[in-house]
């Protein structure tokens, strides 16, 4: 199995965060070989930034995507910039608080308000990142929900810790209700 994963934004929404955390997750407590890379423009806060995730039960021989099986968005230049390397059938996840429009050749989207419940449930705008994070592993299912916890844990101290872990529990229980 090699499932390939890339989480596209603009600088400051901790698109990256949400790719350390879940290579974190996968690899270190999930058992799966795991490579885990990132870019971002010069402009940094702002810019187009994106991470990208191989997840395998095998060794990974090549740490870039080939064939993306799913790609999540938190911006509408990052669908614009990226929308090309997925094909229709494909899973795409966009945060559908600032992703208003997407192509009509995708079949298999989700719309993930991420940015809207952070802001509205949990007063903290920044959490949008860890909402989509919940969402994103509920949707991709090969991660499960206790080795991100876990990564979490070993990742946020205890005072960061809980908004994060209730901001990726809101996404992961939202993703399972349908949403």
């Amino acid at each position: 199995m090699r499932y390939e994963i890339r989480i596209a934004g603009f600088g400051g929404q901790g698109v990256i965060s949400i790719g350390v955390l879940l290579a974190r997750a996968a690899g270190q407590f999930g058992g799966l070989e795991v490579a885990q890379t990132q870019s971002y423009g010069p402009e940094a806060r702002g810019g187009a930034c994106k991470t990208e995730i191989i997840l395998s039960d095998g060794i990974i021989d090549y740490i870039k995507p080939l064939d993306l099986d799913l790609l999540a968005v938190m911006s509408q230049a990052a669908l614009a910039a990226y929308a090309g390397d997925l094909q229709d059938e494909r899973g795409l996840i966009v945060d559908s608080s600032l992703v208003t429009e997407t192509p009509a050749r995708f079949t298999n989207v989700v719309r993930v308000p991420a940015t809207e419940m952070a802001e509205k449930e949990l007063k903290q705008p920044l959490a949008a990142n860890m909402v989509m994070f919940g969402a994103l592993v509920g949707i991709a299912g090969h991660v499960s929900a206790e080795a991100c916890k876990e990564a979490l844990q070993n990742s946020f101290s205890a005072g960061a810790l809980e908004k994060n872990r209730a901001a990726f529990d809101l996404g992961y229980a939202y993703r399972l209700s349908g949403g």
